[in-house]
């Protein structure tokens, strides 16, 4: 992602709305149990991105599955959610603990028209439609722009977060957020931060490559998914999965999205074939031929006065 300033007055959180008690984070890649959240180190700016640890499915890498929830809702409007199994068609989600409102994101038409339009980008090369209307009763990924992580029990530098299956599975209808009173209003950031969280609940690891949404290294430049073999990892390599959990030794984010959303038959081709770059952004650990990249973005964040410099996960 390009590294660019912004001079802000202000950015302040919001207050905790009915918020449950603080859940702890676990460090990635140590041993966390169902129902646990897992974290990267967190960024310069204090920021970190949470996966909750969920139960093994039966869509997991060892099973051939195309998802059914192929529709995308950017979901900038606020919700009601309730405890339970995630269904994004009835707001239920495991990451809530109680009744929870997650308040709209005050977000300039503008801006928001480009964040929509950065989604369908990176996901257009992929059978899946990328929507900002509510699709009712359809299987959908709901991807809620709004809030603050205190709202869901979430320590408060907690930028993102979704639930992942210790094997690596799809989660059908499941809800994902990016935390909006944390970060600048800037397009792109929410955009790959909620491209991360999103492919997260498609079955992608944190990978090892600056370049791919899916990860925790600084980069300068727009990230896009890449058609590329890469470790699993935040700082360092391990395998992929969550929780102390094994699903595949590295992964290759156009390849696993292919595979689990389909290829789009017209319009945008696949990103080509990137080899590893050699320069320590990438560190190939093995190979899978359903492998995927994934990892958080480095995250600006600002404080008044200060000068927010955009970094992902």
């Amino acid at each position: 992602m390009r590294l660019r300033s912004f001079s802000v007055g202000a950015l302040l959180l919001v207050p905790a709305l009915a918020a449950a008690e603080v859940r702890a984070l676990r460090p990635a890649g140590t041993t966390a149990a169902v129902g646990e959240f897992v974290a990267g180190p967190a960024t310069i700016d204090d920021l970190t991105f949470a996966r909750q640890v969920l139960p093994p499915t039966g869509t997991g890498d060892h099973t051939a599955a195309v998802a059914q929830s192929r529709v995308i809702y950017l979901n900038k409007n606020g919700v009601t959610l309730f405890p339970g199994e995630n269904d994004a068609r009835t707001n239920r989600s495991s990451i809530a603990t109680q009744q929870t409102t997650i308040p709209a994101w005050n977000v300039s038409a503008t801006t928001w028209s480009a964040t929509l339009s950065c989604m369908r980008d990176l996901f257009a090369p992929f059978d899946v439609t990328v929507v900002d209307a509510d699709p009712g009763n359809v299987p959908h990924i709901e991807a809620v722009f709004g809030g603050s992580p205190e709202q869901l029990g979430m320590e408060p530098n907690v930028g993102g977060v979704s639930p992942f299956t210790q094997n690596c599975a799809i989660i059908e209808n499941s809800i994902v957020f990016t935390f909006t009173s944390v970060i600048p209003q800037d397009a792109r950031l929410a955009c790959e931060i909620m491209a991360q969280e999103v492919a997260h609940s498609y079955g992608l690891d944190h990978v090892l490559l600056a370049s791919d949404p899916m990860t925790y290294l600084e980069y300068t430049g727009e990230r896009t998914f890449k058609n590329q073999m890469a470790s699993c990892g935040e700082s360092t390599a391990r395998p992929c999965g969550i929780g102390g959990s094994q699903c595949r030794p590295a992964q290759n984010s156009v390849t696993l999205l292919t595979e689990r959303l389909g290829a789009k038959t017209s319009g945008t081709p696949m990103p080509p074939v990137t080899p590893p770059m050699g320069d320590g952004s990438n560190e190939i650990t093995g190979g899978c031929s359903t492998g995927s990249s994934s990892s958080s973005l480095l995250l600006g964040f600002a404080l008044v006065g200060l000068v927010i410099r955009r970094r992902r996960r």
